[in-house]
């Protein structure tokens, strides 16, 4: 009995510190103000990096919005890296009508992400860089705010704030909470120097600092964290911040996995990611509560063995701690964001929040190989 009362104890004390986390979380989000744009004369130079691998079917959209893009087009330079694609991307990017649009093919032997956004940005010689992916449509003020954004602050680097597209579905609903939570996470986290986050739909930074902290050259054997890499490496290497930018304006879109399997092949391969990144102590705190939270609740109904029935007093005092916690960050999140219909699927979202933090956590530390792009990659 005393045994199950200190291990039940020990899972209220994780709930506890999960709810006071995320409720510093907030206050933090409510002190960064929003971005608030100001006129840039003249306008910089700058290259939007686009690395795209059979992609046909999304990238005359992509396209379509940097194009539409307000931003003087004699500054503005848009470049898609083909990583060898087998379908019709590269055809399809050279026959789009753009005057400032370049296509590049990387070369036999090279592959990946992060070797295409090198050979994209070698290519150029613009002030800035940004990088957005080939299934995202980022609005027509990006490329503004993300360079008055760099100038007014006087960063070195600056992610955007991205949401999830999709049909209404519990599976949509449950990715886009994730995701908009994940906006409040990723501000705060830079803001504070707490952690760090980041995501390469919505990046933009300056060539200078890109080639100061020398690319990917030291990571490119991981073929994700072209965002959480090379922002750690800028935040290490840097004299100037890097901040996230709050504007629900800018706001990419980028489509929702398409079904439960392609969702958990792409949170594995985030997951992996964040493994393998650079971890500072806040990290380490912040996803071993979440992780061990979810796993004190699933493993709860063992108390029984020591407890009886108790266990579900415990079980319920836990699942009210963490409930209380998200659904106070997603309601954030969302009302920012505007997607406050997205709450109506956050009972059935935190149930499924459990197992995929728990399960998803425990492969990451141990998967090393994943499909991505069809390929397997590590």
């Amino acid at each position: 009995m005393a045994v199950g009362l200190i291990i039940g104890g020990a899972s209220l004390a994780l709930g506890a510190a999960y709810l006071l986390l995320i409720q510093w979380v907030i206050r933090q989000w409510h002190k960064l103000p929003v971005f608030e744009p100001a006129p840039i004369e003249p306008a910089p130079s700058v290259t939007i990096l686009v690395a795209a691998r059979n992609e046909a079917a999304n990238i005359r959209h992509c396209l379509q919005a940097l194009s539409q893009q307000n931003y003087p087009e004699l500054s503005l330079q848009i470049v898609v890296i083909d990583d060898h694609s087998t379908d019709a991307t590269a055809e399809m990017v050279e026959a789009f009508p753009h005057p400032n649009l370049t296509l590049l093919r990387l070369p036999a032997g090279q592959y990946g992400k992060k070797r295409a956004l090198e050979l994209g940005a070698a290519a150029t010689q613009s002030t800035y860089l940004l990088t957005t992916d080939a299934d995202c449509q980022p609005p027509p003020l990006w490329v503004q705010e993300q360079v008055q954004h760099l100038e007014s602050a006087a960063l070195a680097a600056s992610t955007g704030p991205v949401l999830l597209t999709g049909t209404d579905s519990l599976r949509y609903r449950f990715q886009a909470l994730d995701m908009a939570g994940m906006m409040v996470l990723t501000a705060v986290g830079l803001h504070t120097g707490t952690w760090i986050l980041g995501n390469g739909a919505s990046l933009a930074y300056r060539r200078a600092a890109f080639e100061a902290a020398g690319g990917y050259a030291d990571n490119r054997g991981t073929a994700s964290g072209d965002d959480i890499f090379l922002i750690a490496k800028i935040t290490r290497g840097q004299g100037l911040p890097v901040r996230f930018l709050k504007s629900a304006t800018v706001a990419v879109p980028t489509p929702a996995a398409p079904d439960w399997a392609a969702f958990l092949r792409q949170r594995l391969r985030w997951g992996t990611k964040n493994a393998a990144a650079p971890a500072s102590a806040g990290t380490t705190l912040a996803l071993g509560i979440a992780f061990l939270l979810s796993w004190s609740i699933l493993l709860s109904p063992l108390l029984f063995l020591a407890v009886g029935h108790f266990w579900l007093v415990f079980l319920a005092l836990l699942l009210l701690l963490k409930a209380r916690a998200d659904y106070g960050l997603l309601k954030t999140a969302c009302q920012f964001f505007h997607q406050e219909h997205l709450l109506k699927s956050f009972a059935r979202s935190e149930v499924l929040h459990i197992g995929y933090i728990a399960f998803i956590g425990l492969a990451s530390l141990f998967v090393r190989k994943y499909q991505w792009k069809d390929r397997y990659v590590k």
